[in-house]
């Protein structure tokens, strides 16, 4: 059994029977006062896509290593290049049962494509962190909905060409509970004709698998 917690934004928590993975600690999640920190429970592993704030707070990495000693940060180098500054020793072995695929965040307004490292957990979940370029994918997939590099467009495209089961919504963070909501609403009603569920989770919600 597997559940699946989004937190806020990019953040999300996995817990499987071996591990309890969490995605992209950003500082929406640990900074913005919409989840506590504190109630998310036991985290095993960290797993973090690319060096961006909303992806990794190098305070909230900090606060997870001193809740528990054994916690290893797995990463691409640009991101252990950043937590070695800080003092935190990020890793980019990977954990047994673990693949990745390593492709560029999409294209910023600046023009740069920051490197990014796309996850997928146990055959079970992919986190593809801010990119379209991915291959591959387990059942469920986190999909980014609303960025400046991307539209919901471009992210209904990205998921029908991959094909997952379901679809967990992230990266809308600077929308209101309302505009959030239609988001997901808009992106499920166009994926359902795809046999693509979009899982309607906001902060702190959860489903199992």
């Amino acid at each position: 059994m597997t559940t699946i917690r989004r937190l806020t934004d990019s953040c999300v928590l996995v817990t499987t029977d071996t591990a309890a993975t969490l995605f992209d600690p950003g500082f929406h999640t640990f900074s913005s006062g919409e989840i506590d920190p504190g109630a998310i429970g036991d985290v095993t592993r960290v797993f973090i896509t690319h060096e961006h704030a909303d992806h990794v707070s190098p305070d909230f990495v900090r606060w997870l290593l001193d809740r528990r000693s054994d916690l290893v940060v797995h990463s691409n180098q640009a991101v252990a290049d950043l937590l070695a500054g800080e003092g935190i020793a990020a890793t980019t072995s990977l954990p047994r049962g673990v693949t990745v695929e390593d492709v560029l965040h999409e294209p910023l307004p600046n023009g740069s494509q920051p490197t990014n490292r796309a996850f997928t957990i146990e055959g079970i979940f992919t986190h593809p962190g801010d990119s379209h370029q991915p291959t591959r994918t387990a059942a469920v997939m986190a999909l980014p909905l609303m960025a400046p590099w991307g539209s919901v467009t471009r992210a209904v495209e990205f998921a029908r060409r991959l094909g997952p089961a379901r679809v967990v919504p992230i990266h809308d963070f600077y929308l209101a509970e309302q505009g959030r909501a239609w988001l997901r609403s808009m992106a499920g009603g166009v994926l359902r004709g795809d046999g693509i569920e979009v899982v309607d989770l906001d902060w702190g919600d959860s489903f199992t698998v």
